[in-house]
């Protein structure tokens, strides 16, 4: 399994999901989250990354 494939896995079974009614304001979505994690420093899912750097849709 690939890491972009794993990453779908863990997206599919998140407990949450971005919000958003297009694949671009889902990207936004999580660019958010990835940057409000940063500040409090959390670690952010790696599937929302890949979401905020345009390798995974949401």
């Amino acid at each position: 399994m690939t890491d972009l494939e794993q990453s779908a896995r863990e997206r599919d079974e998140a407990d949450f999901f971005l919000r958003g009614q297009s694949d671009e304001e889902r990207m936004y979505s999580a660019r958010i989250i990835v940057e409000l994690d940063r500040q409090e420093g959390k670690k952010t899912p790696q599937w929302v990354i890949d979401v905020a750097e345009g390798r995974l849709l949401a």
